[in-house]
């Protein structure tokens, strides 16, 4: 006669259901976790954005260095006279002094600030200069040297938007070497180099000219300060030569510091 117990066991064993199955133990997401298919799409894109930038980015030229002061010595090092010397000299705020005088109207003064009256830039660092004389003509030639790019170009925007307004103009430069005229454009050819040059002449009634252009490159401005006291009309040409060799020495420095 079975015992109690092992006819409870009996019925347990023949009272299994023989469809149940074990239990699974599932990690993840699950059904409900799962992106949609609109996710799936935006992270698709949003890799092939990544992956593109980053092709670009690896193509894209690299930045030119800014331009320190032993960069701006060696570009004036290339810059000789006609007899293959050279007397470049820095230019320091702290040791330059400014002329006396005054320019009529004083809204064209910023024209002739760096030039005739010799006033460093308000935000310019410090700069380099040299200086030629020709028979009776003069030329200076300097660059000074900003902190940045933007500063640069803000300076030159700066004396653009006077030239503007100060075009065709009576001026009166009461400053050594004194003059006064009429204040007209030199016209720069589309593809003058370096690109967005500016320049004006101030002629007298005598013919003499005080002829200044100016460009701005990367984070330096320069001017090229022309005095010329022979009657005649203005030729522009030796000027754009000199800017475009000024130009050509400033990218070797740059080429040899990326």
């Amino acid at each position: 006669m079975p015992s109690p117990a092992a006819e409870d066991y009996d019925q347990a064993v023949t009272t299994a259901s023989p469809q149940s199955e074990p239990d699974v133990l599932t990690v993840g997401l699950g059904e409900a976790g799962r992106l949609s298919r609109r996710g799936r799409l935006l992270l698709v894109a949003v890799g092939v954005a990544l992956l593109a930038g980053l092709m670009v980015w690896r193509f894209l030229p690299a930045r030119a260095p800014l331009f320190s002061l032993a960069d701006v010595q060696g570009v004036y090092a290339g810059m000789v006279r006609s007899d293959g010397t050279n007397s470049a000299s820095v230019i320091d705020r702290r040791s330059s002094s400014e002329q006396d005088g005054y320019i009529v109207p004083a809204a064209c003064g910023p024209l002739f600030e760096a030039t005739v009256l010799n006033r460093v830039p308000r935000d310019a660092l410090d700069g380099v200069s040299t200086f030629w004389e020709r028979d009776r003509s003069a030329v200076s030639l300097f660059t000074y040297r900003f902190v940045d790019v933007a500063e640069a170009d803000r300076e030159f925007n700066r004396l653009a938007t006077v030239l503007d307004s100060c075009d065709h103009a009576r001026v009166e430069v009461h400053s050594p070497p004194a003059s006064r005229g009429l204040l007209t454009r030199t016209p720069m050819a589309a593809d003058s180099d370096p690109a967005g040059q500016i320049g004006y002449v101030l002629t007298n009634n005598a013919g003499a000219k005080l002829a200044i252009h100016v460009f701005a490159f990367s984070n330096t401005v320069t001017w090229q300060f022309r005095y010329e006291p022979v009657p005649g009309t203005y030729s522009p040409l030796t000027a754009y030569r000199l800017m475009e060799s000024m130009a050509d020495q400033m990218r070797a420095v740059q080429d040899l510091n990326r």
